[in-house]
């Protein structure tokens, strides 16, 4: 609330204290007062806030990795200023400012951001939602001050509504998650106070003492509700009483009036159950975020009840403090200490223990197998992402694939979520000598690589190819064998279906990412159930031998590989390794057969390609108008995607999501982007194009 008043007998002491508050918020290194212009911001309930800003200051510094920013909303129409002035931020506060930077956030509607009192676009100010002041908040965030994630976000009265509506639709948006002397929903008891506001708020305030008149009522109203009867008495008492009624009335307009009014509004409709259907399942999708609920036994103002309530539901802690304070609990001549003590130690906690990426095991064929799924931070719960299925090479692992190539980061920010099967694997040696040292073996089973001869009669490999190391579980190998024998077909099928029933996903925007062997397993997926995807791209693989594998439906494709590449040679001839594949050219016209595509290719320019030296051709006139099959050589590539490579991390390492499965693995450490990486730029923008909708 914006009534931070103290009792008068004690507004000597109260003066003194705040300037000294006051000093000590100057030694925190606050920012001045700036503005955000977001343009048009979209409101849930389907109108539009026009020319719309948000005012806001920062606190402290931001360190290097951008890991210590601290989001504060104001509270119900209070600013950025007074979470300084009453010390809920500042150097050694309830957020340390010597220690995150803050980033203090005034509300709409609160007369300093975009409010029906300064609205300058035309018509009447529109209404909003605590979710509209979260969703233009975010905004604020990652579109104009660059960050990715923050480390908390803490808020109290309304500011704490607003916390707890960041938990539901940006759970992994912050670190750790503060509501302060607030509530998941309204109890009918709330409710009551509310109308009671809005009731007084409803008369002719355009004339001035009308308008006088109900800012008394308001403050009256107030002052029975912020502190509880015990506290009143004992530090009002003293005064006649007409006295203290002086003294907390405040001289407010018609300006206040009418932003209170819309804040009014907006906590009428504050109830985070309120968009999930099944919001206990919605729950289980937020995975195990951290929180800590700050609530005070005699708040008048909001119940504290229903924190309780969630607490139960989501396992998280609630500090909860008696006293007479009431909803004035957080103030200095309260129980500040106590709650700066607590979030200050909350805060310094682990910062994330949650992994970056989920991991998942079933058992599919009679043995244990594990994928991986990474969904954007930034992205709401509930908002249907695009998905890309992407499958690792020969030797890789799951979360090593992601590593190498950084996927997550432009998943991130291109916000889509990225799929990461793990194949089956084993520690294996290559060639006769048994005193050979082992690596890692790890592959997938396209139906078709481990037959020699192949399809067509024709073999896969010399005679004189290196021994590669035959899976154990799949008994006796000739020489051209080297992949698993699992039905890894089934087991991809059920990971995407797992994925699309437990996270929101855009259906129609279903992709296949397949890299070596893991491109003639996409091959097999595009080519016996076209109709699940809506495009794919392949890198360094050529079809093996005699495999006519064509979709039986229309499906797009991007082939890129390396004219260097002596792994999967491009040209049809054995490689000096002993591998034989088709050429990348009957490849790319046994894929253009299936989508129905006519005429002989031709150049294929994108901007990306061109850059790089790409050398591409292209199917273009298919059956299904806008479908193309681009076939792309990389004249500087060899088996590796150097458009993507990060070279100083080993591709069979494991991040810390699959380090209890492959505990002997290298760890996936951290790496410095020292190159500008363009590969996945150009498969996404090949990919996102094609939605499955679109497709015959």
């Amino acid at each position: 609330m914006n009534i931070r008043k103290v009792m008068p007998w004690r507004l000597l002491a109260r003066c003194l204290l705040y300037g000294l508050i006051w000093l000590a918020a100057a030694a925190g290194r606050a920012g001045p007062l700036q503005t955000a212009h977001l343009g048009t911001c979209e409101l849930e309930n389907g109108q539009a806030l026009e020319n719309c800003r948000l005012v806001y200051r920062t606190y402290g510094e931001l360190n290097r990795e951008k890991s210590n920013a601290v989001l504060m909303p104001t509270w119900y129409n209070g600013s950025a200023q007074d979470l300084e002035k009453y010390g809920y931020l500042g150097p050694g506060k309830i957020v340390d400012t010597d220690r995150y930077f803050v980033i203090a956030v005034n509300a709409l509607g609160n007369g300093i951001s975009s409010s029906p009192s300064n609205y300058s676009a035309s018509g009447p100010f529109p209404e909003f939602s605590i979710r509209d002041l979260v969703h233009t908040q975010h905004r604020l965030l990652t579109e104009e001050l660059g960050l990715e994630k923050v480390h908390a976000v803490v808020g109290a009265s309304l500011g704490g509504h607003q916390v707890y509506e960041w938990l539901m639709q940006y759970p992994r948006f912050a670190n750790h998650f503060v509501p302060i002397e607030s509530a998941p929903w309204p109890t009918h008891y709330d409710l009551l106070l509310r109308t009671t506001w809005r009731e007084a708020l409803s008369g002719n305030i355009e004339d001035p003492e009308e308008a006088r008149r109900t800012v008394a009522l308001l403050t009256t109203i107030d002052a029975l509700t912020l502190w509880t009867p015990d506290y009143v008495n004992r530090e009002g008492g003293q005064l006649p009483f007409a006295r203290y009624l002086e003294s907390i009335q405040r001289r407010k307009d018609r300006a206040y009036l009418i932003d209170r009014a819309s804040q009014t509004n907006a906590l009428f409709t504050h109830d985070i159950r309120a968009p999930y259907p099944d919001f206990k399942k919605h729950l289980e999708s937020l995975g195990d975020p951290s929180v800590l609920a700050v609530v005070f036994r005699s708040d008048l103002m909001v119940n504290p009840g229903p924190n309780r309530d969630l607490a139960a539901m989501m396992d998280f802690e609630v500090m909860e403090i008696a006293g007479d304070c009431g909803h004035m609990g957080p103030n200095p001549e309260c129980y500040q200490a106590q709650v700066a003590e607590k979030v200050q130690q909350f805060l310094a906690g682990a910062p994330d223990s949650r992994p970056e990426m989920h991991r998942y095991v079933m058992t599919h064929d009679g043995i244990q197998r594990e994928y991986f799924v990474y969904r954007p931070p930034t992205a709401p719960v509930d908002q249907p992402l695009p998905v890309v299925l992407a499958l690792h090479g020969y030797g890789v692992t799951a979360t090593g694939f992601q590593a190498i190539y950084a996927l997550n980061r432009h998943a991130r920010a291109h916000n889509y979520m990225v799929v990461y099967p793990q194949g089956s694997h084993f520690m294996g040696a290559f060639g006769e000598d048994p005193t050979t040292e082992e690596f890692f073996m790890s592959s997938w089973n396209d139906q078709v690589s481990n037959f020699t001869p192949g399809p067509g009669g024709r073999p896969q490999c010399t005679d004189d190819r290196l021994k590669y190391p035959c899976p154990p579980e799949c008994g006796s190998c000739n020489h051209c064998a080297w992949v698993s024998c699992y039905d890894d077909f089934g087991f991809l099928n059920r990971v995407l279906d797992s994925v699309q029933s437990q996270h929101s996903t855009d259906v129609d925007r279903l992709y296949l990412l397949g890299n070596s062997n893991g491109g003639t397993m996409a091959m097999r997926l595009g080519c016996d159930m076209p109709a699940r995807f809506a495009a794919m791209a392949v890198l360094l693989i050529q079809m093996p031998p005699g495999y006519d594998c064509a979709p039986q439906r229309s499906l797009p494709l991007l082939h890129l590989y390396g004219e260097k590449d002596d792994v999967i040679g491009h040209d049809g001839t054995p490689t000096s390794q002993g591998w034989i594949y088709t050429s990348a050219e009957v490849t790319a016209q046994t894929w253009a057969r299936g989508m129905d595509c006519e005429a002989e290719p031709s150049p294929w320019h994108s901007e990306i390609g061109d850059a790089n030296g790409l050398q591409c051709q292209a199917f273009t006139q298919c059956r299904v108008p806008g479908h193309q099959l681009v076939s792309c050589m990389d004249p500087e590539g060899g088996h590796e995607w150097r458009g993507q490579r990060l070279t100083d991390i080993p591709q069979d390492c494991a991040s810390a999501e699959q380090r209890g499965s492959l505990p002997d693995q290298p760890h996936c450490q951290a790496s410095r982007l020292d190159k500008q990486q363009w590969g996945m730029d150009l498969v996404w923008q090949f990919l996102s194009q094609y939605r499955r909708a679109d497709r015959r």
